[in-house]
């Protein structure tokens, strides 16, 4: 693969002319497609629509700027949409601040979630709804968000891809992918069918901890952007303190010749702003040849367990609302409200894609205790 370019430069705060500072800057300092004349999608990361203070979702003044700096480059109609896992008809990100950006700035919301389009992933054999939006022969620019990920380590612009898959039908993708390397080949194959052009990545308040939705805020005072969305992760991987070789999705990149050999810094130099406290996700170890192929031929049981060997979710019922978000999210199914309305857990059949995690908005639950 080619060398890549990726543009990073200071920014501390939200306000609106700083991020507009900062946004223009990198997109100065990058290989910006040419979007004159021709529509243009921004996929912010909403994973759910919380306010912008609570560092889920990329922020609204990210998509600000990006809009008025698409438009700046003559784009003609410019659209923004994300589908979270528990997608209502009334999702419109209007919680998070993204919609009324769009209504302030000239953009047109899209429902990712209306007539999507089942198309073949590449690379796998799976077909996926995808949003229809799509089919707009759109230039598509993922605007993500500088997070760690319970189960891929980080979350970056590659996964934030997913979103273009609406609601539920993500579920259904873990239980026909339940490895981290089976997952991270769709995700690859998902880039390698949407084809996005561009990414900016808001990295100025991130999330450490048990990401992407229950961590904790963190400085890092950063806004990033490049044309290749490998490249953009591989810089956050590092900035994190992980190797890019750690990250379940880079590997597979780098299976498919998608992660670049070398890349360049035009502005400041990701090996210079690694944060060495930043409190990332443990490691799990990968399975290997033994455990793979040699050793089921010998016991069932032996493979059962190496299925199970993952932390498992820990249920918090102090914390827990009853909203039953972790229970509809399940693709196992292996959720239930007991008779005292407490959730609980099959973990026989749970699966550890840490989906119900994602969901919790009451951070309840916690990848605990090996069950």
């Amino acid at each position: 693969m080619k060398r890549s370019k990726v543009a990073i430069t200071k920014c501390l705060s939200y306000s609106s002319a700083e991020i507009y500072n900062a946004v223009k800057k990198v997109m100065d300092n990058s290989d910006v497609p040419d979007v004159m004349g021709k529509k243009v999608l921004l996929k912010p990361n909403i994973l759910s629509d919380a306010p912008a203070e609570d560092c889920i979702t990329t922020h609204p003044e990210i998509v600000r700027s990006a809009i008025k700096l698409f438009f700046e480059r003559g784009a003609e109609e410019i659209y923004v949409g994300d589908s979270p896992g528990l997608h209502n008809s009334s999702f419109c990100g209007k919680n998070s601040g993204i919609y009324d950006v769009c209504l302030e700035e000239g953009a047109i919301w899209t429902d990712f979630s209306k007539d999507p389009v089942t198309t073949p992933i590449v690379g796998t054999n799976q077909s996926l709804p995808l949003a229809s939006i799509l089919k707009e022969d759109v230039i598509v620019i993922s605007l993500s968000k500088f997070k760690t990920h319970q189960l891929m380590y980080t979350t970056g612009a590659v996964k934030n891809l997913f979103g273009l898959v609406p609601g539920l039908n993500k579920s259904s993708c873990h239980m026909s992918n339940p490895s981290r390397e089976s997952f991270s080949r769709l995700i690859v194959g998902i880039h390698q069918t949407v084809k996005p052009a561009f990414c900016i990545m808001d990295a100025v308040i991130g999330m450490e901890g048990p990401g992407p939705a229950n961590g904790d805020p963190k400085l890092v005072g950063l806004i990033m952007s490049s044309d290749n969305l490998f490249a953009m992760d591989s810089v956050q991987a590092t900035i994190m303190g992980y190797k890019p070789t750690d990250i379940p999705i880079l590997i597979e990149a780098k299976k498919q010749h998608l992660l670049p050999s070398e890349i360049d810094f035009p502005l400041l130099n990701a090996k210079d702003l690694v944060i060495e406290n930043y409190r990332r996700i443990e490691l799990r170890r990968r399975t290997n040849l033994l455990t793979s192929l040699i050793v089921p031929f010998f016991t069932r049981s032996f493979h059962k367990k190496e299925k199970h060997s993952e932390p498992a979710p820990q249920f918090n019922k102090e914390k827990c609302i009853h909203c039953a978000r972790c229970i509809n999210i399940c693709p196992a199914k292996a959720l239930t409200f007991n008779e005292n309305k407490e959730v609980a857990a099959d973990y026989n059949k749970c699966i550890r894609c840490y989906c119900c995690h994602e969901m919790c908005p009451a951070d309840a639950i916690t990848i605990g205790n090996r069950k």
